[in-house]
């Protein structure tokens, strides 16, 4: 990895209070009513409560399109891409690291590769919420606690904008894949995902 994904500790806080405070995706703002935010691929449901704090159960929360955008209106150009390791398996996955990029996700383009991925990164532990705005075909999504250890997978269908919720709030990174690729290579919760350089935090964080 080279340092362009590396941010000093002031630099993760102002991030990560923007991401707790409005969410992270396409409509931010929505989160700040109990919604979820819409973002392509990736909305995060950050709401507005504390970092760490679970809201209150509620019904299953409805798709949020009202609200600022922060995600592009086309597909983002290929992102620099990081070498990871899930057990005895390997992946190219492109890195989101700022709001714009992850907002934008996997929207607009034509499909995500048979062994190819898309890490998220998140500046500290939180409960997020993807779901599928202009994103035309299905993908699995990783929920990853900050030891890199995979806490649950998901399957989300295309265009389907029903935030689907980490049943944890202890997610610091989340990795979009082509729909069977855990199944198929036998990876499930409890495994460790790492890049060929160590660890999520050490990588990424620096720490």
């Amino acid at each position: 990895m080279n340092g362009s994904w590396k941010r000093r500790p002031h630099q993760w806080a102002a991030l990560v209070s923007l991401l707790l405070a409005v969410g992270c995706g396409g409509d931010p703002g929505a989160s700040l009513s109990g919604k979820a935010a819409a973002g392509g691929a990736a909305g995060s449901n950050a709401a507005s409560s504390p970092a760490g704090v679970n809201p209150p159960a509620t019904t299953k929360p409805a798709p949020a399109d009202d609200g600022p955008v922060y995600h592009l209106s086309y597909a983002q150009p290929k992102l620099p891409t990081t070498r990871l390791r899930l057990g005895a398996f390997e992946m190219d996955a492109e890195v989101c690291s700022t709001t714009p990029q992850i907002a934008t996700g996997l929207m607009f383009r034509a499909g995500i590769g048979p062994e190819e991925g898309m890490l998220f990164l998140f500046g500290a532990p939180h409960q997020p919420a993807f779901y599928m705005k202009n994103v035309s075909f299905d993908i699995d999504v990783a929920y990853i606690n900050p030891e890199g250890v995979i806490l649950e997978i998901v399957r989300l269908k295309a265009q389907d904008r029903t935030p689907v919720p980490a049943k944890s709030d202890r997610v610091q990174f989340v990795l979009e894949t082509a729909p069977d690729y855990f199944a198929k290579h036998s990876l499930g919760p409890g495994t460790l995902v790492m890049t060929t350089r160590g660890g999520l935090k050490e990588t990424f964080l620096g720490r």
